[in-house]
């Protein structure tokens, strides 16, 4: 199978809480026209993202601040507002991910179509055709969708058409004569070269699934998966059963794998798509309202499909998130599109069969427009469905993705590469964390972020260990420590800070996660049970630390000394192991101006962390601790002689803060 298959799944939403279950599902969408588009949002901006917000909400969801930098449509006081999307953190522990619904970078440019939601916020029309991203490529700005998530009919193009591309400049000066009824031809598109397409698709792929793939597990044992229908497809003698087996046939036929759908009754429940009954049904119709209604000539959604389920298991290697329930839901007013295919029965059959394949766990086999490669645009699970249908055939990309997560012995999905933005990733990937703060004196807040890796500090470290800062690279704000002992996987966290934050820490092998606050005190913390021990494998790459600027003074560093604040401030720390008598010098290591660390044997292995802060009238010292052992903490001012000592008794785990230290 190739990578591409894999690096970008299809799946439509997830749930997951440590208890709760975990659906997901996928799109298949007619896209709306730039002019339906801009009639349909009462606001459009270009806008800077600044970051994500943390949850508030009992139901996951995302808020980003967007800083509006032009407006093209629509009246909006002048600053920052609110863009809610669905999934993500809710304030519960749970959190949500959908697929379809748009994601964004911190800092980057976007230009959104918006409409005012019930919270005093502002949601994206239409899902993630609402949503541009601005990537530059050949000396100009483009404006490009992250589609990566949804399917689409009859567009299978190649040549220049299918390597158009909106200019993002001449885009928005049409949005704005449109807006102003000013009707004009559509002049910004135009065809970068294959490199620059091949640019703005690395820029606007935002898709992620967390490095843990989605399987049923009944296969295994030999059990088939049975399925029901509820409602008839207009304009078909048996209301769509006959697709409805054709399409399931395709899958169960792949030879090399023990796939079996199997549809058992045509009167089945007909509980709405996200609730969960442990039954699977194809909801004719749309009877409960799930999808926003089909627009024959603006276009829409046609069906959704998803699954639902709870808890991991291992299969081939590799854990994957565990399937237990299946949903596809037809849209209704469908029946111009069907009727436009040169064959409605098989067009009804691809269809179901490419949110069949959705169910199984597969993602698409290509997200491009351009796609040249015959072997990933002629698949089923192309984001693209056929004008000239086939029906469910199986093409080599399909067979092979589901003989990656069903044939037994078969070559498991390849790991995906690279960590996200604002994510630490440790232990050889296989820990995600990620960090929001909250400044609780100025009701300001914001997406904890990772600064880049720090040369001083060996490679052991950035595998074990990571920073965070608030607003600015040069001052540490948070370390977070992943150990594992053999038996259990421990988690430390030490503060610099007295700001509130949340601090997420997600297994990519369990699918766990786990999420710490503030201790009493600003201590930071750790955890005793952690996660499971287990072999660390190799999932993704981390990035960390970053070296501030610098300031006049007479410290010299070296082994047992750290120098703070342009060599102000002389930093030392000696320490005794209370369990076993031994006691040393610790081993400095400056990561910023403002900030350092000392490891007690290991410079790998960070112990405490302090920050040295000036404010207009003094300096303000903050030390935080990742250990619970015995230890002096030393800070000389080398322009007024003056020192300041700090001590952490025996079995005490805790920093400290001094707000008049110097």
């Amino acid at each position: 199978m190739s990578k591409s298959s894999w690096a970008r799944n299809a799946f439509g939403w997830i749930t997951l809480s440590l208890c709760a279950a975990l659906p997901l599902g996928a799109t298949t969408v007619v896209p709306l026209s730039d002019e339906a588009l801009v009639d349909s949002a009462p606001l459009v901006v270009f806008a800077r993202v600044e970051g994500k917000l943390p949850a508030l909400t009992a139901r996951p969801s995302t808020d980003w601040l967007i800083t509006v930098e032009r407006v093209l449509k629509g009246e909006l006081p002048a600053g920052a507002i609110v863009v809610r999307t669905p999934g993500g953190n809710g304030a519960d522990g749970s959190w949500m991910h959908v697929f379809g619904a748009p994601s964004f970078r911190r800092t980057e440019r976007v230009l959104l179509f918006l409409r005012p939601d019930s919270s005093e916020r502002f949601a994206v029309v239409h899902l993630g055709q609402g949503a541009f991203h601005l990537a530059r490529a050949g000396g100009r700005d483009w404006a490009v969708r992250d589609q990566s998530e949804v399917a689409g009919p009859a567009r299978r193009r190649t040549g220049a058409a299918a390597r158009r591309v909106r200019e993002a400049g001449l885009f928005a000066d049409w949005i704005e004569d449109r807006a102003a009824a000013a009707v004009r031809p559509r002049d910004y598109w135009s065809t970068p070269n294959r490199r620059g397409l091949r640019a703005l698709t690395r820029a606007f792929s935002l898709l992620s699934s967390g490095g843990v793939y989605f399987r049923w597990f009944e296969f295994d044992a030999g059990q088939p998966v049975p399925w029901h229908s509820h409602g008839r497809q207009p304009h078909f003698a048996d209301g769509g059963t006959r697709e409805i087996q054709r399409a399931m046939a395709g899958w169960n036929g792949e030879k090399q794998t023990p796939i079996a759908f199997s549809l058992v009754s045509t009167a089945g429940p007909s509980a709405p798509y996200a609730t969960r009954d442990r039954t699977n049904v194809v909801l004719f119709e749309d009877p409960h309202g799930d999808i926003d209604p089909f627009d024959c000539e603006r276009g829409g959604s046609l069906a959704i499909g998803g699954v639902k389920g709870q808890g991991s298991a291992p299969f081939g290697g590799r854990t994957y998130y565990r399937i237990t329930e299946a949903d596809v839901v037809v849209n209704s007013g469908i029946e111009c599109s069907i009727a436009r295919s040169t064959n409605r029965h098989r067009y009804l059959e691809e269809l179901l069969a490419h949110e069949f394949g959705h169910a199984l766990g597969i993602g698409h086999s290509s997200e491009n427009d351009y796609e040249s490669n015959p072997r990933l645009r002629e698949a089923l699970m192309y984001k693209y469905l056929r004008r000239d249908p086939v029906g469910a055939r199986l093409w080599a990309d399909d067979q092979a993705a589901a003989r990656s997560l069903y044939k037994a012995g078969g070559a498991p999905p390849p790991s995906p590469s690279g960590c996200p933005a604002d994510t630490l990733c440790l232990q050889g990937g296989r820990f995600r964390v990620t960090a929001t703060w909250e400044n609780q004196f100025n009701g300001t807040s914001g997406t904890a972020r990772v600064p880049r890796r720090n040369p001083a500090l060996p490679a052991s470290f950035h595998n074990l260990s990571g920073f965070f800062y608030f607003d600015s690279p040069s001052n540490f704000e948070m370390i977070v420590k992943v150990l594992d002992f053999g038996d259990v996987v421990k988690v430390f966290y030490g503060q610099l800070t007295n700001l509130r934050f949340t601090l997420e820490v997600t297994d990519a092998l369990t699918a766990q996660t786990r999420t710490y606050r503030n201790t009493a005190g600003d201590c930071g913390g750790f955890d005793d049970a952690g996660f499971p021990s287990a072999a660390v494998r190799t999932i993704s790459k981390g990035v960390t630390a970053h070296t501030g600027g610098s300031v006049q003074g007479s410290c010299r560093a070296d082994g047992d000394t750290l120098c703070l604040h342009g060599s102000r401030f002389a930093v030392e720390m000696s320490w005794r192991n209370q369990f076993d008598g031994s006691s040393g010098r610790g081993i400095a290591t400056r990561l910023s101006d403002l900030t350092g660390a000392f490891g007690f044997t290991n410079p790998a292995n960070l112990e405490t962390l302090v920050k040295v802060l000036e404010f207009p009238d003094r300096f303000l010292v903050l030390y935080g601790a990742l250990s619970n052992l015995e230890y002096t903490l030393s800070l000389r001012d080398t322009v007024t002689g003056r020192t300041e000592t700090y001590q952490n008794p025996a079995g005490r785990f805790c920093g400290g803060l001094d707000e008049s230290a110097f």
